[in-house]
């Protein structure tokens, strides 16, 4: 499971960004994921909500790619949200 806390940009623990953007279905991340091999190694993937947000979380350092990634399935980036937190993996 993937968990993710907000944090201001500035905090030293934050190592990660949410990208929320509407518009997306399943099947442009599906299909986005199997064409740009970067994205799928360095993003692993993402969640599309039932009414068709993009929900993605990714290092910050990656965040160019993300906002590459979710421009490509069409998702307008000025209606992102972008949010700045810590991401930990939990088992």
């Amino acid at each position: 499971m993937l968990t993710f806390r907000c944090l201001p940009r500035t905090s030293p623990e934050t190592d990660a960004v949410e990208i929320e953007a509407p518009g997306v279905r399943v099947s442009d991340v599906r299909e986005a994921l199997v064409a740009d091999p970067e994205a799928r190694d360095k993003l692993g993937g993402g969640s599309v909500t039932l009414d068709g947000r993009l929900v993605l979380v990714a290092p910050v350092d990656d965040l160019p790619l993300a906002r590459r990634f979710t421009t490509s399935l069409g998702a307008d980036w000025d209606q992102a949200r972008v949010r700045y937190g810590d991401r930990e993996f939990v088992s």
